[in-house]
């Protein structure tokens, strides 16, 4: 009678791999849990922009014309500050602030995150980052965030048009 010769296989290095899967996969877990613990009401800023996308529906016409992502920022009205390597332009207003001007007091964006610190229920900074502004970006980013004002980020290219149709009326930054 033959003796049946079965295929050993070592599946050592194949249980390693799927150990370090599972670790990722943990730290993903705690990673979202931590964020939403820390966002209890759920708020969630995005620069889907309310003012400018938002295209009321003409009357009698239905839903059309209505949020293009309803998903999006539906509760704060953003200002823009478009961060290119030399400047800053702040919408609305398009006031133009060359970046060795933001360290006199009273210049327009301090006098914009004055007004947005004080209404930061309503009012929220997104910085458009153009290329090479990468550090006046992150040292405006930080100046935002110390100063508690909601920040969104959104990355711009050089020629690309800034188009801002404020509905409200917006204080003057300078």
């Amino acid at each position: 009678m033959a003796k049946k010769q079965g295929v050993q296989q070592d599946l050592s290095s194949f249980m390693a791999i799927l150990i370090m899967t599972i670790g990722a996969l943990v730290v993903l877990l705690v990673s979202n849990t931590l964020v939403i613990i820390s966002n209890p009401e759920n708020t969630q800023i995005t620069s889907v922009i309310t003012s400018s996308l938002y295209v009321p529906a003409p009357l009698g016409k239905g839903d059309e014309g209505g949020p293009p992502f309803p998903q999006g920022n539906t509760r704060k009205e953003p200002s823009y500050i478009d961060v290119h390597r030399d400047r800053i332009i702040i919408y609305p207003g398009e006031h133009v602030l060359p970046v060795r001007d933001l360290e006199r007091t009273g210049n327009a964006l301090e006098n914009l995150l004055q007004h947005l610190e004080e209404n930061r229920d309503e009012e929220y900074a997104i910085l458009l980052v153009r290329p090479r502004a990468s550090m006046v970006a992150r040292q405006l980013a930080k100046a935002i965030r110390d100063r508690g004002i909601g920040l969104g980020q959104e990355l711009y290219e050089e020629e690309r048009q800034v188009n801002y149709d404020s509905r409200r009326l917006q204080p003057n930054p300078g």
